[in-house]
């Protein structure tokens, strides 16, 4: 199968309609936004929290997310834990000028964190957990 540069599909594929967005993953979430990450055809900050993210994905996945975000948080919930997620999101948001915010994460958690920016009129999208 051929396939013409890195593959986007699903609620990622929107990113290259704005100028800028902020991508807020959690866990293995980080999978999906490497579409966007990898591209660098949307400058973005990132988000994102795991247990260890080094040792859990690896060094690589870690230096491509800091080589498109040199100022990305990278959150490891196992010696930071759990941090107020939508504060930390609407701060990049603000400090970025991003147009939206992307998240991917589990139904609950992506729920909140776009209620949470839509009640302060950021546009923020996420899967919608429909099938």
């Amino acid at each position: 199968m051929y396939v013409r540069g890195i593959p986007a599909c699903g609620v990622l594929r929107i990113a290259t309609l704005f100028r800028s967005v902020v991508l807020v993953a959690t866990g293995s979430g980080i999978g999906p936004c490497l579409a966007v990450i990898l591209a660098r055809k949307v400058p973005c900050r990132i988000l994102w929290t795991a247990p260890n993210p080094e040792q859990t994905f690896g060094t690589e996945i870690v230096n491509s997310v800091r080589a498109t975000d040199p100022q990305a948080i990278i959150w490891n919930t196992r010696t930071q834990g759990k941090p107020d997620m939508s504060l930390l999101a609407y701060k990049l948001w603000k400090e970025s000028g991003a147009e939206a915010v992307c998240v991917i994460s589990n139904k609950k958690f992506t729920t909140t964190i776009v209620y949470d920016m839509e009640s302060r009129g950021i546009p923020a999208y996420g899967a919608i957990f429909d099938s």
